[in-house]
């Protein structure tokens, strides 16, 4: 009997914005494991169960870090801000991010917990290590200066809640955009059997797609992924160019509700600039113009692409 790997189920979780990442992931795990992808296999499994700390983690579970520090002065205490930019390098480059490392599990129900709490000046951090106090005596005594000596007695490195929110959107719209490419090359339903015939070949396929959709931080970059795409790298999106934004959109073939949709949400939502990230409802937007495109809904372009939609969005805030 021949084995054959639903890939359409995988899509259709991931677009089900209800349904947790966790079983889209799954099944790519057990898809690698048929296939023997090891970088699929790791990259799966990390998301599932997380980072460890010595490995390094994806930019999009990454966010700028804040450093807020306690001081005794004295018998008095005080809480301040202290610049990752005034440490010194090794540690400025190495404290400058938050970097979530959370399985995706436990990332969504943070992310519950966030939205339902309604404050997103809130923050999350991490505990400055006690025994690594030593590097932040000298710049926080430059900063806060004072005629009796100061002592920072404890740090907490910080940064928006949002990001808790915004991974699982990250991972979603870039498995979305790996998968989807898989199924153009290999089909939505693949045998195992047949695929394992050129298993480095097929393979290699398997890991440039990863590189250029899941492992591309270069969001900002133009991709031109086939001969219906009408979007070429001399395509710019000037910061604030609505009219430009929503004619490109006409190009790949956007129904004119969804350019209205999304022109109302760039004009009522702030991104992320600070991380290069866009809004939670903006990435909600690419998630469901891909979900049409799938479903052969409309006349969107056949290579149209996450990083595509992204890349025009991006540039009307001026990300890059």
């Amino acid at each position: 009997m021949k084995t054959t790997f639903p890939l359409q189920e995988v899509i259709e979780d991931i677009v089900n914005a209800e349904k947790s990442l966790s079983s889209a992931l799954m099944k790519l795990s057990y898809f690698g494991r048929l296939i023997n992808n090891d970088e699929l296999i790791n990259y799966t499994s990390k998301e599932l169960n997380g980072y460890n700390v010595n490995e390094e983690v994806p930019e999009y579970r990454k966010s700028i870090g804040k450093l807020r520090i306690e001081m005794q002065a004295y018998t008095h205490t005080h809480h301040g801000v202290l610049p990752v930019s005034m440490l010194e390098e090794p540690f400025k480059s190495i404290y400058k991010y938050v970097k979530v490392r959370e399985g995706i599990s436990s990332i969504e129900q943070l992310g519950k917990e966030a939205t339902l709490d309604g404050d997103s000046n809130k923050e999350i951090g991490v505990a400055f290590p006690m025994e690594m106090l030593r590097i932040l005596q000298t710049p926080a005594r430059k900063l806060y200066q004072s005629d009796v000596r100061i002592d920072v007695v404890g740090a907490t490195l910080c940064t928006s809640k949002n990001i808790i929110v915004e991974i699982p959107n990250a991972i979603r719209t870039k498995l979305l955009d790996f998968v989807m490419s898989i199924a153009k090359e290999f089909g939505y339903y693949i045998e195992i059997e047949t695929f394992n015939k050129n298993p480095e070949i097929n393979n290699q396929t398997i890991n440039n797609y990863m590189s250029t959709t899941i492992n591309n931080n270069g969001d900002g970059n133009l991709i031109n992924t086939g001969n219906h795409n009408k979007i070429e790298n001399n395509v710019q999106i000037n910061k604030g160019d609505l009219k430009s934004l929503q004619e490109e959109l006409r190009n790949q073939g956007i129904d004119e509700i969804d350019i209205q949709e999304i022109s109302t949400i760039v004009s009522e939502e702030t991104p992320d600039l600070e991380n290069n990230r866009l809004g939670t409802r903006a990435n909600s937007w690419i998630t469901n113009i891909m979900n049409k495109s799938l479903n052969g809904i409309g006349k969107i372009s056949t290579g149209i692409t996450v990083n595509l939609l992204a890349t025009l969005v991006k540039g009307y805030f001026g990300i890059v």
